[in-house]
C-alpha cells in the first residue's frame, strides 16, 4: 500500500504491508519523487519486504534482487518486464497483474497464487514454484527452464506454445474446460520429469511436443506408448493419439513414414538424414507398420 504523509510541508512516502505497517519510508524529494523511486531504494538497501502490498501501481522494469518478499501482494499492477532475481518470495499473490515479459531467476516462489494475470513470454529460470496455483491466466509462449513445478496447478490457463525444459512437474496438473485444445497447442516438454503429472483432460496428445520426457508416467486418459531406442535415434509413438515424436519431428505415423522415405518434413524442410540415422528410422517404420497390421488383424478377429 502507498501512504504519503505531510508533516511541516514535507511529504513522506511509505511502503507498507496490507495492514498498513510501514516497511520503509523516505521524505519526498527530487531524488525520491514518487513511490517507485522509494521502492527501488528499499530494494537497493536490501530491506526485508515481507508482507509488501502494492496495488494499482506501474512497476514495470523494476528489478527485485536478493530480497525477501514472503507473503507479498501485487494487485492490479503493471509488472511488464519486471525481474525477480535470487529472491525469497514464499506465498506471494499476484492478482489481475500484467506480468508479460517477466523474468524470474533463482527465486523461491513456493505456494504462489497467480489469478487472472497476463504472463505472455515470461521466463522462469532455476526457480522453485512447488505447491503453487495459477488460475485463469495467459501464459502464451512462457518459458520454464530448470524450474521446479511439483504440485503446481494450471487451472483454465492458456499455455499455447509454452516451453518446459529440464523441469520437474511431479504431481502437477493441467486443467481446462475448453471444448478445444488450443490452450495447450504446441506446448513443449523437453527433458522433463512428468511422474503423475495430470494431463487427463486431453483426449489426444497430438498437440504436444515431447522430447526426452517420461510422458508414459503422467496421468493420462487411455494412452499407450511404444518407445524405440537405438544407437543414434530415440522414437516415441503414442498409439491412441497416433503421434510420433523424434527430435523436432511431431506427426502421425503416415507423416513420419513419409518424412523418413522422402527425407523431408511435412513443411518441406529437408532433414538430410545420414546413413546411420536413416537406417535406424527405416527399421522403426517397419516395426510400426508391423504393429499396425497386427492390430488390424486383432480388430477383425474380435
Amino acid at each position: 500500500m502507498i501512504q504519503i504523509e505531510k508533516e511541516e510541508d514535507m511529504n513522506t512516502i511509505t511502503i507498507t504491508d496490507c495492514e498498513g505497517n510501514v516497511l520503509y519510508s523516505l521524505e519526498q524529494c527530487e531524488m525520491f519523487p514518487n513511490y517507485i523511486a522509494v521502492l527501488k531504494d528499499a530494494i537497493a538497501q536490501g530491506k526485508d519486504l515481507t508482507g509488501l502490498c502494492i496495488k494499482n501501481q506501474n512497476i514495470s522494469n523494476v528489478v527485485f534482487q536478493g530480497i525477501t518478499l514472503n507473503n507479498a501482494v501485487f494487485e492490479n499492477c503493471n509488472l511488464h518486464k519486471a525481474e525477480f532475481i535470487e529472491c525469497q518470495a514464499d506465498s506471494v499473490w499476484f492478482n489481475r497483474c500484467n506480468l508479460d515479459g517477466l523474468k524470474v531467476k533463482k527465486t523461491n516462489l513456493t505456494n504462489a497464487q497467480i489469478d487472472k494475470c497476463s504472463i505472455i513470454k515470461a521466463h522462469f529460470t532455476r526457480t522453485t514454484l512447488h505447491e503453487s496455483s495459477i488460475f485463469d491466466s495467459n501464459l502464451y509462449a512462457a518459458v520454464f527452464l530448470k524450474t521446479q513445478l511439483n504440485n503446481v496447478g494450471f487451472h483454465n490457463c492458456n499455455l499455447e506454445k509454452a516451453e518446459f525444459e529440464e523441469c520437474s512437474l511431479v504431481d502437477a496438473g493441467f486443467y481446462n474446460l475448453s471444448p478445444t485444445y488450443q490452450w495447450i497447442n504446441d506446448v513443449l516438454f523437453s527433458n522433463c520429469i512428468l511422474n503423475d503429472c495430470n494431463l487427463s483432460s486431453l483426449n489426444s496428445l497430438s498437440m504436444l511436443f515431447i522430447r526426452e520426457s517420461n510422458i508414459e508416467d503422467a496421468e493420462l486418459r487411455d494412452q499407450n506408448f511404444t518407445r524405440v531406442i537405438n544407437t543414434y535415434t530415440k522414437v516415441l509413438y503414442a498409439i491412441e493419439s497416433d503421434t510420433v515424436w523424434w527430435e523436432d519431428f511431431r506427426g502421425n505415423f503416415e507423416q513420419f513414414k513419409a518424412m523418413v522415405e522422402n527425407n523431408t518434413m511435412e513443411n518441406g524442410n529437408k532433414y538430410y538424414l545420414d546413413v546411420f540415422i536413416y537406417d535406424e528410422l527405416s527399421k522403426v517404420v517397419c516395426y510400426l507398420e508391423q504393429w499396425h497390421r497386427e492390430q488390424a488383424t486383432m480388430f477383425k478377429i474380435h
